[in-house]
């Protein structure tokens, strides 16, 4: 015979029942609120499509792009990839790849439901909320800068007319002439709705192809003890400079957090470079690689203490330029961001 209890008449077990599943769900609660979750920022190149004209045309990868661009973001576990060049909005090809459990929202995707609340598109901007497990909603800012005026190419064209300019007044030039303080590259269109998000308290991540490196590589120490960000520098001269880049020292001053650097400290050891991948000689629409910088303009920053950076990793081509690799061809002139965060309890 089965018994089943009274709770009037038991109020003990009545008072048990309610303590267990009160802890039940809290534990389930603190479980989502600390879950990792990775973020992820990629250049995929004129929206993964047939980018012959820069040496990525679809005969190098078996009649498309697509597959390593999807295998890139799954190698990586990304939760949330914010895309730069995507496809067009009216095509669904990498959600598609992706497969099944993937939201889009513009030029972002995400495993989680996710909802576009503003694009820009003359200045490539793009603003998501993106509802994590547990409730908790995050505010994702996804940029493009404009690589007009870029500073390193600046610096490199300083260095060819005179090899012997003193370096402290290269910087200065650089900086002025290269890094567009008018806001032409961006910087007032992405800080002001971080700003907004900021005082509204809202957890916040900002991913982008910045087009402009950060004051946190380009210092006084990587000066004394980097290697030549040029590849074949011609001049004697090496090009690594202290240069107090405007767009990451206007995102430092709001409390916006260079997430990689945070995690990385070292720029010498460490200096996460995305641009570019090598390439062939003679490769169409490209200037000789020997005669490129290397840098990380693909950044992540995240705001407020709430945060903790697990792990920050480089996700490109077979090398020790990358923390993460692909089996095939990469498919695009960037390497891609992971960032993993938890939430501080």
């Amino acid at each position: 015979m089965i018994v089943l209890f009274d709770l009037a008449i038991r109020p003990s077990m009545h008072y048990f029942f309610i303590w267990f599943f009160s802890v039940i769900s809290i534990s389930k609660l603190c479980s989502e609120e600390n879950a990792e979750f990775r973020i992820m920022t990629f250049n995929i190149l004129q929206g993964g499509g047939n980018a012959k004209n820069v040496g990525f045309g679809n005969e190098l990868f078996g009649g498309s792009r697509i597959d390593e661009i999807t295998s890139a973001i799954k190698i990586a576990r990304a939760d949330i990839v914010g895309i730069q060049e995507d496809c067009s909005i009216k095509s669904n090809v990498i959600l598609n790849e992706l497969g099944e459990g993937w939201f889009r929202a513009g030029k972002l995707y995400s495993r989680f439901p996710a909802k576009l609340i503003h694009s820009n598109k003359g200045r490539s901007l793009e603003i998501v909320d993106v509802k994590l497990a547990g409730s908790r909603v995050v505010r994702i800012v996804n940029c493009h800068w404009w690589p007009n005026n870029y500073g390193p190419f600046l610096a490199q064209e300083k260095l060819r007319a005179d090899p012997r300019v003193e370096l402290n007044s290269l910087a200065k030039l650089v900086e002025a002439k290269g890094a567009r303080r008018g806001g032409t590259r961006g910087y007032r269109a992405t800080i002001a709705p971080l700003e907004e998000a900021i005082e509204e308290k809202r957890a916040i991540f900002l991913v982008g192809d910045f087009n402009e490196p950060s004051h946190l590589d380009w210092t006084e120490y990587y000066a004394k003890n980097g290697s030549d960000r040029w590849v074949d520098n011609p001049t004697g001269t090496a090009l690594r400079l202290p240069v107090q880049w405007p767009g990451s020292i206007l995102l430092e001053n709001i409390g916006m957090v260079d997430s990689f650097r945070q995690f990385h400290t070292d720029e010498v050891k460490k200096p996460g470079n995305t641009w570019t991948p090598p390439y062939p000689g003679q490769t169409p629409g490209r200037r000789p690689y020997g005669d490129q910088v290397l840098d990380r303009i693909d950044r992540i920053y995240h705001h407020g203490k709430k945060v903790k950076v697990v792990s920050a990793q480089v996700v490109g081509e077979k090398g020790e330029a990358s923390d993460m690799s692909i089996k095939g061809k990469w498919p695009s002139d960037h390497r891609a961001v992971v960032i993993e965060y938890k939430w501080k309890k």
